[in-house]
């Protein structure tokens, strides 16, 4: 069973690479970033929409920044991330799918 994610995206950006090691070393990847915050709580939540999903090329070519979205989230992994200042951290990074635009967000609606 999936689970449904409904936010307020706060920052997006495509981003794209090259697999470094293991079976699929050579190998260009490329999704969009979404940084979606639960308006009630706070938490903020590291997305990913895969650009092989049938909704990509219209989320890409849009702005959903201050957005309320509601999205599927499909798998979730953790990894250790190096910031900036050299700390690392652990990241739990979401790959979601079914993205729906619910209109620019307002403060009114919490």
């Amino acid at each position: 069973m999936a689970a449904v994610l409904t936010g307020v995206v706060r920052s997006q950006r495509e981003v794209e690479g090259v697999t470094q090691d293991g079976p699929r070393k050579g190998q260009t990847w490329r999704f969009l970033s979404l940084e979606i915050s639960d308006p009630r709580y706070g938490h903020v939540f590291s997305c990913q929409l895969r650009d092989d999903d049938e909704k990509y090329a219209q989320v890409v070519g849009s702005d959903l920044t201050e957005h309320k979205v509601k999205v599927t989230i499909k798998a979730q992994t953790a990894q250790e991330r190096t910031l900036p200042d050299a700390r690392k951290i652990m990241q739990i990074r979401s790959q979601v799918t079914n993205i729906r635009d619910l209109g620019l967000y307002s403060d009114d609606e919490e």
